[in-house]
C-alpha cells in the first residue's frame, strides 16, 4: 500500500477501506468505520451479483461479508483514472468454516463531493 504525503484524500479513504477490511470481522467499530465510508445514496456491486442502492442494503452487505469471514489481510495498489479510483487488491483470508482461500480483483470507486464513496463495484480476476 502507498503510504505517506503524496496521497490525496481519496487515496487514503481507500487505504483505510482496506486496512479496516482486516480488522472488521472481529471488531464492530471498524465494520462501523466501513460503513460510514460510504454516502447515504451509494451504489455498491459486489462480485457474487448483490447490487445495493441505499444504506440498509449496504450495512446488511457488509455486515454479512465480515460474519463469513473470520480472518482477512489485505493488499492494494491505488491508481487513479480522471475522476475514477481504481483499487488492484490481493487478499488471503480464512472463513468461518475454517477454510483458506485467496482472491485477486479490482475495486472502482467514485466520490462525491464531501469525499464519501458514492460507487463501489467489485470483480474478481480468475
Amino acid at each position: 500500500m502507498k503510504e505517506g504525503i503524496h496521497m490525496n484524500q481519496k487515496e487514503k479513504i481507500i487505504e483505510s477501506y482496506f486496512k479496516l477490511s482486516d480488522l472488521a470481522s472481529n471488531d464492530n467499530r471498524s465494520l462501523n468505520k466501513i460503513v460510514h465510508l460510504f454516502a447515504n445514496d451509494a451504489i455498491v456491486e459486489g462480485s457474487n451479483g448483490f447490487i445495493g442502492k441505499d444504506h440498509d442494503s449496504i450495512v446488511n452487505f457488509f455486515q454479512n461479508f465480515f460474519k463469513d469471514n473470520k480472518e482477512l489481510q489485505h493488499l492494494c495498489q491505488v491508481s487513479i483514472d480522471e475522476d475514477c479510483y481504481k483499487a488492484e487488491w490481493s487478499v488471503a483470508g480464512r472463513k468461518n468454516n475454517g477454510k483458506l482461500f485467496a482472491l485477486h480483483g479490482y475495486d472502482t470507486y467514485k466520490f462525491d463531493k464531501q469525499n464519501k464513496i458514492k460507487f463501489l463495484q467489485v470483480k474478481i480476476t480468475k
